[in-house]
């Protein structure tokens, strides 16, 4: 795998990664959604139980009144497993579609038959 496959690849999987977890956040009614940087900025945790954990205790620490950390940390990681096929699914569609659409553009829509 080249350089550019291997960022794609990593495109993808981070994508499918926040589809995942914002899947499992709505469905838990939970209302906080991640981003490319959040995600990012957790990388470092060494499991996903320890990256929620991580983000819960800085930014919801309210949510360990009710539940213990453990206990909601395994929910959502229960829950971001159960979506992770679907999100890869879609995400790797989306992709193509995209790729697919840019073959097709007609040549006057392209650059560089406006520049000629």
């Amino acid at each position: 795998m080249n350089r550019s496959q291997a960022t794609i690849a990593d495109a993808r999987e981070l994508q499918t990664q926040l589809c995942a977890y914002n899947s499992a956040f709505e469905e838990l009614d939970l209302m906080f959604r991640w981003d490319v940087e959040t995600l990012q900025s957790l990388a470092h945790a060494a499991s996903d139980q320890a990256r929620i954990a991580q983000y819960i205790e800085a930014h919801c620490p309210h949510l360990l009144k009710a539940y213990s950390a453990e206990f909601l940390c395994q929910a959502i990681v229960d829950r971001k497993n159960a979506y992770y096929e679907a999100c890869r699914a879609t995400t790797i569609a989306r992709a193509d579609d995209t790729r697919g659409a840019r073959m097709w553009r007609p040549e006057c829509d392209s650059p560089h038959a406006q520049a000629a």
